[in-house]
């Protein structure tokens, strides 16, 4: 009788693409070596040793165990369509720039060269088809998150548990925080992290679940406040208002997403009045959100729909949708407001308000001002490097030339668009967006928890983005996270070969 070949319950590629997924989740937001002083480097090196080790792995058993005639052959996505041409694009841009090696690798880019993009592709790519499980993803991601978020809100509280601080001069001392280097990447990390987590605290099937998430989302919402980043809250906000339309669906956890926002309320008013009682500083909107009249709006809008959902659930349906409309009407009415108070009200007086609604070239620390400068140069390229860009370190080649700020070289646009813009030009930056907007409607399609989840998450970093550097751990972790959400979303297991059957039931 012949034997029976059944696929084993894990196979080695996805014993690999765990381990991986471990190591990095947990493990990149942790990792430092001397200080603050070559975090960048080091988290950089970290992701890069890891993530070339994990393809090397997954290459060895692709060729291993697969014949020729049995290798999946799979139609190709939008999404991965998008990301080969991407991988072209910077390939080309470097080579056209006349600094191929330095485009490759991008020592003046942030270490955002061709070649991590390159990375980035193959991790969009390996996970495909491999099996990962929701505690593979939130096991070590809250961890990680946990054990640096309590580390920030212990420096922003004036308490150095880790003794990195005490190694920094006075004017840098607040602007790095946790294990997670400067503020503002760190901001980029929790806007990333912190939305999957709410995630499966509104959808927890248990309490002790959802108490679980609960005390790790708390963490995370305290240290959110305490990176004092703006750019972390416009990413917290997007994946928050984002979050309803993804839980249409799900009649038991959409009611408890006003718990989330009472509870965030609540949460963000205790911890911005101990930071005030202990005199630390607290961002401008932090200081928005703390006004007794905002706190009172969030807090009843939170608790009136937990009420009102939990108490008539037919009328879920037909809530979500009136959502949509009143969220989407506030989108024009801010965009409209934008216009105005930037033209004809340009002169209006907002109070706090207004160094958001009113644009000027310190706007977002400097912010428009070097956007300003690198449309500036954009403008000025010729037409094949309009579409192919300049390559990686064309900011940092020209701020040379022509310096923006005295005492230092801009090597980056403060949004991470623009930056591909010079970087990769127009077509390289088409292919990006494409990229991310095909895996958005993957993730939308399946639906299946973890997806959705990954999407808040992903959601809420490339918001912040618009505003923000690419830049270890943010970008690797995303990249990461989108990989996984690549393979949840729509990936399909290679076929059990006969060969492929024996060398498993050898490993087991």
């Amino acid at each position: 009788m012949d034997a029976v070949l059944t696929a084993p319950k894990v196979n080695i590629e996805t014993r690999l693409a765990r381990g991986y997924l471990f190591l990095m989740l947990l493990g990149l937001p942790l990792v430092f070596w001397n200080g603050f002083f070559d975090i960048t480097e080091v988290k950089t090196g970290y992701f890069a040793l890891l993530s070339v080790i994990y393809l090397m792995g997954r290459l060895v058993c692709f060729i291993q165990f697969y014949e020729r005639e049995d290798r999946p052959r799979l139609p190709r996505r939008a999404g991965e369509i998008a990301c080969l041409a991407l991988c072209v694009l910077v390939l080309l841009s470097s080579a056209a720039s006349g600094r191929f090696w330095e485009s490759l690798e991008g020592s003046r880019g942030r270490w955002q060269g061709a070649a991590m993009f390159w990375v980035y592709a193959a991790l969009y790519f390996s996970f495909r088809g491999t099996s990962i499980r929701e505690k593979d993803v939130l096991i070590p991601l809250g961890a990680g998150l946990l054990l640096s978020g309590l580390a920030a809100a212990a420096n922003h509280l004036g308490w150095d548990v880790l003794g990195l601080e005490s190694e920094l001069i006075p004017f840098d001392r607040g602007r790095y925080i946790s294990t997670l280097g400067n503020i503002n990447f760190a901001g980029a990390y929790i806007s990333l992290a912190l939305p999957i987590i709410l995630w499966y605290f509104v959808n927890a099937e248990s309490r002790g679940d959802g108490a679980l998430w609960a005390a790790v989302a708390a963490v995370g919402l305290c240290a959110a406040v305490a990176v004092r980043s703006e750019s972390t809250l416009l990413g917290l906000g997007a994946a928050l208002a984002a979050m309803p339309l993804l839980l249409r669906r799900r009649e038991r956890a959409l009611p408890r997403f006003g718990l989330l926002l009472a509870g965030t309320a609540v949460l963000t008013q205790m911890y911005g009045r101990l930071a005030q009682w202990r005199g630390v500083v607290l961002s401008s909107l932090t200081r928005i959100l703390l006004h007794p009249a905002v706190f009172a709006l969030l807090f009843l809008i939170g608790s009136g729909w937990y009420i009102l959902l939990m108490k008539k659930p037919s009328l879920i349906r037909g809530f979500v949708r009136f959502y949509a409309i009143i969220v989407g009407c506030a989108m024009a009415l801010l965009a409209l407001a934008l216009v105005l108070f930037n033209t004809v009200l340009a002169s209006a007086e907002l109070g706090a308000l207004g160094r958001w609604l009113h644009f000027s070239d310190a706007w977002g620390t400097d912010r428009v001002m070097v956007w300003k400068y690198c449309l500036g140069l954009f403008g000025e390229f010729p037409l094949w490097e309009k579409l192919l860009g300049g390559g990686c370190g064309v900011l940092a080649l020209l701020d040379v030339q022509r310096r923006i700020f005295p005492d230092a070289v801009l090597d980056a646009a403060h949004c991470e668009y623009l930056q591909i813009l010079l970087n990769w030009g127009l077509l390289g930056l088409a292919a990006y967006l494409t990229w991310l907007i095909a895996g958005a409607r993957e993730a939308v399609k399946n639906g299946s928890s973890l997806s959705l989840a990954l999407f808040a998450g992903l959601f809420g970093y490339a918001v912040q983005a618009g505003v923000n550097i690419a830049q270890a751990p943010g970008i690797c972790l995303f990249s990461i996270l989108f990989a996984v959400q690549h393979g949840v979303s729509g990936g399909k297991s290679a076929p059990i070969t006969e060969k492929t059957g024996e060398m498993y039931a050898n490993f087991h």
